[in-house]
Parts: C-alpha cells; sequence; structure tokens
C-alpha cells in the first residue's frame, strides 16, 4: 500500500510515458527479449532505399498496458519458467515496490508490408595501367608458346593482345604486326596458306592502320585464293588508301616522288643540252675560228676552243656552271624552240637546290614534334618515348596545345588519370575552350570520380562545338549512371537527359546508333566514353623541317654551284643568265654567226662566202649546185647530190639510234624540241623509279611490296619509249 499519494501520482505518470519511449527503440532487445527466445524478434533490414514514413497506421501495434503498481514492504520478485507449463510459458512475480522502476515493455513488431526492390550498385569506372613492357610480355608469350608448339597458350596470347589493343584504345601496334608479317612469310614459304592468311589477318587486326600490313595480306590472299579478286583487291585499295591518308607513310612517298622529278628533271637537261651542244659545235668552232689570226688553223683553233668550254668542268664549278657554258657555246646556232625548251630546263636545274630544300621542309616527319603527337594519338608501342620527349619539351615551356593534348590523352587511356588532369589543365591554358579538350577533360575526370566536373565539361564542349557528337555521348552516360544513384521521384528526369543527349549523339553520328557500352562488371573508361581524335591538321604544322631543308639545299648546292652561299639570290642567278643567253640568240644575225645549211649540213658563212645573203639557208657549194644552173658540171654536181643523200641518211639513221637509246633525243635531233624533251623526262622518270626502286626516304615498319613500285615503273618506261619510236618514225616520214 502506497502511504504517499503524491508518490503515487508520480509512479503512474511514469508508467504511463513508458510505452513511448519503449516504441523508439527498436534496434536494443529488451530484457524480455533476452530471456524468452520465443519473443517476436524485431525487423533488422536496412529500408534507407524507401520512406518508411509511408507505411500505413494501422500496422503499427498498440501500446501494451502499463504492470501494476508493487508495495514498498513487498518481498523482492523473481522470475520462474513453471515446471509444467507449455513451452514459452512464464511465472512472473511482482516487481518490489521499493524499486520504483517501471517494467520494461514490450517490443514493437516491424511493420507488415511489401518491400521494395534494393537498387543495383553503380559498378565503378576502370582505368588500368598498363605499359609496353607488359603488352611485349604478352608478345614474349605467345613467341614462347610458339617455339614449343604450345597452341592453346599461343591462341590465348593472341586473344590477350587483341583484348589488350581494344582496351588501350590503340590504333596501331606496329612492331607486332611486323613480327606477325614475318611468321606469315615464314608459314606460307612452308606451304601453309592457311596459317599464314591467318597471321596476316591478326597483323591488320592489331594495325589497321599500317599500309604494309594490308599489303601483306592482300598478296597472302592471291596467293590462297586466285579467282577471288574481289577480295584481296579490296585489301590493296584499302592499302594505298591508308598509304596516302595517313602523314607518317605518305609523306615518305611524296618525298620519292619529289625526287624522282627533280632528278628526271636534272637528267633531262643534260641530255638535251649536251645533245643541242653536239649538234651544234661544229658551227660555234667554225666561228671561233675566226676570231684567231689567220696563221692558226682550224683544228689548232677547234682544240683551243673545246679546251676553253672544258675550263667549267676542270675547275669544278659545278654541273650548273657546265650546262651555262654548253648552252651559251652554242645559243646562236639554236632554233627559237630549241633555245626556250633548253632555258627552261638549266633554270629548272639551277632552282634544284631550293626546291629540294622546299620538298624536305614540306614532307619532313621523322623526329619532328608532329611524329610526336602522332604516336601519342595512337597510343601503340612507341609513345612511351614520345612522350618523355614531350615532357622534356613541357619542362623547357616548349610544348604545343597539340602536343600537351596528345600526352594527357595517352596518360587517360593508360591510366595516369593524375597526371592527364594535370596536363589537361596545361593545355586548356594554352587553347581555352576546344570542344575535344574538354571531352578529353571530362573522361579523365569520370576516372577520377568526379562526375558532376565531367558533366559540366561535356556541356561546355556541346556549346563550343555543336557538331561534335562525343560531348553529347558521353554525357548522356553520366546521365544513365547518375539515375542509378537518385530517389525514384528523380530517375525519370535523369533519364530524359540521358535519352535527349543520345539522340544528340545519334544524330551527328549515325555510327552510334549500334554503339553499345561495356559490361558492367568490367566497365573499362576506354571503352565507355568516346574520345574524339585530334584531327592532322592541328599538329602537322609541328613537322617543322626547316632544318632537313637547310641541309638539303646545302648539299645539292655544293654539287650543282660549289663556292656560292646558299640562297634564293644563288639559286635564282642562274635563271637570269639562262634569260641572258636565250635573248644572246637572237643576236645571231647582227653577228653574221654561222649557219646550218638545210641540204648539206654545212656551215653557212657569210664571211667564209661573201656572196651568200645573210639570210641564206644554204651553203655556196649547195647555191652553186642547185640554185645556179649550168654554173657546175654534172659531175661536181652528181657528187654534191650524193654528199647530201648521204647526210641526210645519216642524220635519219643518228635520229633513230638516239631515239633508241633515249626517248626524245631522236626528236630533238630531228628539230622537234618541246616534244623531245617531255619524252626525255617521262622516259627518264620511269629509269629512275625503276633503278631507285628502294626509294631515298625509307618509311617506317617496312615498305610497298617491290612488284608493286617495279611494274608501273616499267610499264611507264616501255610505254614511253615505245610512243616515242613511234612518234620518231612518222617524224622521219614526214606524216
Amino acid at each position: 500500500m502506497i502511504r504517499h499519494p503524491l508518490l503515487a501520482l508520480v509512479l503512474c505518470g511514469l508508467a504511463l510515458l513508458a510505452p513511448g519511449v519503449a516504441s523508439a527503440q527498436i534496434e536494443a532487445p529488451s530484457r524480455l527479449q533476452e530471456v524468452d527466445p520465443s519473443a517476436v524478434e524485431p525487423d533488422l533490414r536496412d529500408d534507407s532505399s524507401y520512406d518508411p514514413g509511408d507505411q500505413p497506421v494501422e500496422d503499427i501495434p498498440d501500446e501494451p498496458e502499463p504492470p501494476p503498481a508493487q508495495d514498498d514492504d513487498a518481498p523482492p520478485a523473481k522470475a520462474t519458467r513453471g515446471a509444467k507449463g507449455g513451452k514459452g510459458a512464464k511465472d512472473v512475480e511482482a516487481v518490489p515496490a521499493s524499486s520504483k522502476t517501471p517494467a520494461a515493455p514490450a517490443p514493437v513488431a516491424a511493420p507488415v508490408g511489401p518491400v521494395p526492390p534494393p537498387r543495383p550498385a553503380v559498378s565503378q569506372v576502370l582505368a588500368p595501367r598498363v605499359t609496353d613492357a607488359e603488352v611485349l610480355a604478352v608478345w614474349d608469350r605467345w613467341r614462347q608458346a610458339r617455339a614449343t608448339n604450345d597452341t592453346a597458350s599461343a591462341d590465348a596470347a593472341l586473344k590477350a593482345l587483341v583484348t589488350l589493343r581494344a582496351e588501350l584504345v590503340a590504333s596501331d601496334l606496329e612492331p607486332l604486326s611486323v613480327g606477325f608479317l614475318r611468321e606469315s612469310t615464314v608459314r606460307r614459304r612452308a606451304g601453309d596458306m592457311a596459317g599464314a592468311v591467318r597471321l596476316a589477318e591478326l597483323a591488320v587486326q592489331l594495325s589497321p592502320g599500317l599500309p604494309y600490313a594490308r599489303f601483306a595480306l592482300a598478296e597472302a590472299y592471291a596467293l590462297a585464293e586466285p579467282g577471288n579478286v574481289s577480295r584481296y583487291l579490296g585489301e590493296a585499295r584499302a592499302a594505298f588508301t591508308g598509304l596516302m591518308g595517313d602523314a607518317r607513310y605518305r609523306r615518305p612517298v611524296l618525298a620519292d616522288l619529289g625526287a624522282l622529278v627533280l632528278l628526271a628533271w636534272a637528267a633531262t637537261a643534260a641530255a638535251l643540252v649536251g645533245l643541242l651542244f653536239l649538234r651544234r659545235v661544229r658551227y660555234a668552232l667554225h666561228d671561233f675560228h675566226h676570231l684567231l689570226p689567220r696563221a692558226v688553223s682550224r683544228w689548232q683553233s677547234a682544240l683551243l676552243g673545246l679546251a676553253l668550254l672544258a675550263l667549267p668542268v676542270a675547275l669544278g664549278l659545278g654541273g650548273v656552271a657546265v650546262l651555262l657554258v654548253l648552252l651559251g657555246s652554242v645559243a646562236l646556232y639554236l632554233s627559237r624552240a630549241e633555245r626556250v625548251v633548253a632555258a627552261v630546263l638549266v633554270a629548272g636545274v639551277g632552282l634544284a637546290p631550293l626546291a629540294a630544300g622546299q620538298l624536305a621542309r614540306v614532307t619532313a616527319f621523322a623526329g619532328t614534334p608532329a611524329e610526336d603527337v602522332y604516336l601519342l594519338e595512337r597510343g601503340g608501342l612507341s609513345a612511351e618515348a614520345a612522350m618523355a620527349r614531350v615532357l622534356a619539351r613541357q619542362e623547357s615551356r616548349a610544348a604545343t596545345f597539340a602536343e600537351l593534348d596528345a600526352l594527357a590523352h595517352y596518360e587517360s587511356r593508360r591510366g595516369l588519370l593524375e597526371e592527364a588532369k594535370t596536363h589537361y589543365k596545361a593545355a586548356s591554358a594554352l587553347r581555352s575552350g576546344d570542344a575535344r579538350l574538354l571531352t578529353r577533360f571530362g573522361n579523365a575526370l569520370v576516372g577520377l570520380g568526379d562526375a558532376e566536373g565531367a558533366a559540366q565539361l561535356y556541356v561546355q564542349a556541346t556549346q563550343s562545338d555543336p557538331t561534335l557528337a562525343a560531348p553529347h555521348y558521353n554525357l548522356a552516360q553520366v546521365y544513365r549512371r547518375r539515375a542509378k544513384t537518385l530517389p525514384d521521384s528523380e530517375v525519370g528526369q535523369e533519364l530524359d537527359r540521358a535519352a535527349t543527349a543520345i539522340a544528340s549523339a545519334q544524330s551527328l553520328d549515325g555510327s552510334l546508333l549500334g554503339r553499345d557500352p561495356p559490361p558492367e562488371e568490367r566497365l573499362l573508361l576506354n571503352l565507355l566514353m568516346l574520345a574524339p581524335s585530334l584531327p592532322e591538321a592541328e599538329w602537322l604544322s609541328l613537322a617543322d623541317g626547316t632544318e632537313a631543308g637547310r641541309r638539303v639545299e646545302a648539299q645539292l648546292g655544293r654539287w650543282l654551284l660549289p663556292g656560292v652561299s646558299p640562297g634564293p639570290v644563288a639559286w635564282a642567278a642562274p635563271a637570269a643568265l639562262v634569260v641572258l643567253l636565250a635573248l644572246w640568240g637572237l643576236a645571231g644575225e647582227k653577228l653574221k654567226a654561222a649557219k646550218v645549211c638545210e641540204r648539206c649540213g654545212r656551215a653557212v658563212c657569210v664571211r667564209c662566202d661573201p656572196e651568200l645573203g645573210v639570210g641564206s639557208k644554204q651553203c655556196g657549194q649547195c647555191v652553186n649546185v642547185f640554185s645556179r644552173k649550168g654554173l657546175v658540171p654534172q659531175q661536181l654536181r652528181n657528187r654534191k647530190q650524193g654528199q647530201v643523200e648521204r647526210h641526210q641518211a645519216w642524220a635519219g639513221r643518228l635520229s633513230y639510234a638516239l631515239g633508241a637509246v633515249l626517248s626524245g633525243a631522236g626528236h630533238v635531233a630531228s628539230g622537234v624540241p618541246v616534244r623531245g624533251a617531255l619524252y626525255a623526262f617521262f622516259f627518264l622518270f620511269a629509269l629512275s623509279a625503276t633503278l631507285l626502286h628502294h626509294g631515298l626516304v625509307r618509311a617506317p615498319y617496312g615498305d610497298v611490296p617491290l612488284y608493286l613500285k617495279l611494274v608501273p615503273a616499267v610499264l611507264l618506261l616501255v610505254g614511253v619509249h615505245l610512243l616515242s619510236l613511234r612518234g620518231l618514225r612518222r617524224l622521219r616520214r614526214g606524216e
């Protein structure tokens, strides 16, 4: 019995508050639960993915009644399990009143109802670090497996190489492809055409941009199935397309073609000027004899004249000086067409050092910063050395935007994300707002886990270049991944953004319609996000061939014009002298220079025969024999007629002989210099291409097959030669 009414009221109030406190303590088990294992266990499931406030009110159990109060003098209460009670039955004694502690309430049951499915965990974007040494290690495994005839290990290594190339987004693995091509050649020689084709196909798969791999595959197809023409012609066409579309392989080809053109030009000039000199030097020596005292005989004056003409060779004045002297000595005795053609050819030889230097400048690639950017963009096995060179140039503050951008892109693909972030920032300092840079930078941030920052960069990229599909596509991937972490109320809006972005990307690039993201269990950054490549126009200007051009110009200048300081003025001087020589040839009539007799070929000299007119085209003998009737006896007339016929027959045979040796030479000897010069140029070009089929500039990782060089060159050589002979025959017949 409670003696104090006020204390009884307080205890009753505490008893009324006890159920509310107990209902909030779901996680902690009550003493009753500890004692009775048959009590209802609380629901400890993680319901953080949904709002528990959405449960209905009627599911919450009612609060239990408070236990009755006990007298303060009562003995302590003990709870014992009944001996004959059922399972879970209990005998609970009263709690002593002196404790004045309310009894622990019964546990609250967990809400009953359907539980929504848990959200799938968002896979982490992977950016594995792979070095060139690890790729080469796989290649070594294949070699070892091949050496031991372990087919299973060899196939596994081949699959690993293909997978590595795809995951690194490396355009070409050229050294490995060259190794497979060599093995393909060994298999082909051993008669295993199927194995040779398979290895050649693998070489193309590892390096689709290597034109020489496609040439080898086309050859393997042709040998394996000669009837399947479309198969190997398609590969050959792809090889030629890659050859001319790739600056690394296109520029050596253009350098070789340019060198052949310059060589053929110089050879044509030497052949044409030499032929004109041989045809007209006798008339020059004839006039030179008139400049000496009469006591000097003609053979003495001829020897003296030839000695003077040989001075440029004896003094080592160079090829241009020799051509100028030869042309100047016979300029008075050439026709207008012959002078013009010879002058153009000699002027071109004088400008050859300048042209060769410029050719070296515009075709330079190897060893330039442009090659480093190219290698970094490709991401192949030579990029690590290029990365070291670009880093060195960055330290010296000489690296350009294209170099830093390509460096960061390479580091991002190889898992060096922090380094890539640093270099992307350095590149953006040189050029801000570049859409490709922003897209690539965003990819690096995705790999670093900064999806929000990546999304901002993608949005900026779409605003900077609305025609670029990559930032739209990447933005859609960010939205999709972010939708997995949002509440249900926001998922729909985020997926709508992703759908809009992917639709924009597919409208700009139709190939994205069939592109699927990588599997969630191996979500690689390089395969998940698109990285637009750097256009060739952005970095090709870094192929600075100024130094190479200067060296080529100086070296060729020492051959053609030794002792002359290289420079545009020095190379233009021969052209100016040639123009003067061409004008000098117009003064032949005023200087009373000898001419060629159109009948017998003797010199028409007014000094030797003053009776001849200045414009006479026949010598004095021909005029007396053929123009003046009855002046010369018939016997002398017949003799002279025989000389004329023999001269013309000899001239015809000489023309055919010269035309047989050198296309166009017969035309020049017959007085048709323009057509003869064209025939000679193409003939000498084809001849040079045939003899110098290895080329002057060696391309990396191989060369065009030899038959693809020789066959066109030989066909051009034979075709030009036959056409020139047919034209010469028609010319001699007067057709």
